[in-house]
């Protein structure tokens, strides 16, 4: 060891395959599997380079994450700024009550998904998809395409509501891809009908009541469900028909706006994800990696 050890150089290594393969031998020689305690860890080995090569390393690694982060935070004030246009449009006079059912086209629960792992087959969400009232493709699996039909396949503007268990059940997100997808039984769809409500606008209402949705699980511990009927018997409050239509814009360019800062952080994460292994083994130059770094930020 040639200097002290740099914090962040100690995070990026549990990463690495050098962590996990000391971890994974340890878990082997204990019953509890699953389970590394803390003398565990401490008595694992770290190759420690010395500092300077320890914060090029970082630097390369947390640029990527900087950028990810900052991502991130655009992402969040671009919905918050969408759910304060659309709190300004609800002091019209003319903001109306409605009652969800009232207003799809679709409001259906998902399939029992018959998993495969095909390349080709079709994507399907799960509970663990839907957080921080956004879909998360990274918990996604794969369902034989053909078992899925028509109305249970996502579309433009869907809402999805997480339907069953404790801590998840509640949670909303808006389905802004035209990515192949599905959602499981676990998920409720709710489908807005363009010829009586906008449906982004919907979508935001919905989004706007995820706290209470969340309250209205019912059932004991473990076994919490939120029933189909419940989600069609919620009401959201609506600007009117001609706020709609001047609000739709702004939404859908913030929404646009957060989209792409979160797929760029997707490939930047998977841009990470390559680096890490090569750079703390050593198999890869920080300088050749800085290039490729700055190529993609």
């Amino acid at each position: 060891m040639d200097g002290p050890l740099v914090a962040r150089y100690l995070y990026y290594w549990f990463k690495s395959s050098d962590f996990w393969i000391q971890a994974n031998a340890l878990k082997g020689q204990t019953d509890m599997a699953d389970f590394i305690s803390l003398g565990d860890i401490l008595s694992l080995k770290l190759r420690l380079p010395s500092r300077a090569q320890q914060e090029n390393v970082v630097g390369v690694l947390g640029a990527l994450d900087d950028k990810i982060a900052v991502n991130g935070r655009i992402a969040d004030t671009a919905r918050q700024l969408g759910f304060t246009f659309y709190s300004q449009y609800l002091h019209d006079d003319d903001s109306t009550e409605v009652v969800v059912e009232s207003m799809t086209t679709a409001l259906t629960r998902g399939v029992a998904p018959k998993y495969t792992d095909s390349s080709d087959e079709l994507t399907v969400l799960n509970q663990k998809c839907i957080r921080g009232g956004r879909v998360n493709l990274g918990p996604s699996r794969l369902t034989i395409r053909e078992k899925v039909k028509a109305p249970k396949l996502l579309q433009l503007n869907d809402v999805l509501v997480n339907s069953t268990g404790v801590g998840t059940l509640g949670r909303v997100a808006r389905w802004t891809s035209d990515l192949d997808a599905t959602v499981d039984s676990h998920i409720t769809i709710v489908r807005f009908n363009e010829d009586k409500v906008d449906p982004v606008c919907a979508g935001f209402a919905m989004l706007r009541a995820q706290p209470e949705i969340e309250a209205m699980g019912e059932g004991s511990t473990g076994q919490t469900e939120l029933r189909r009927s419940q989600v069609g018997e919620l009401e959201l409050t609506l600007p009117s028909p001609a706020g709609q239509k001047e609000l739709r814009p702004k939404l859908d360019a913030l929404e646009e706006q957060a989209d792409q800062a979160l797929w760029e952080s997707l490939a930047l994460a998977d841009l990470r994800d390559t680096l890490l292994p090569q750079l703390m083994s050593g198999k890869l130059q920080v300088r050749d990696a800085e290039k490729i770094v700055e190529d993609a930020v």
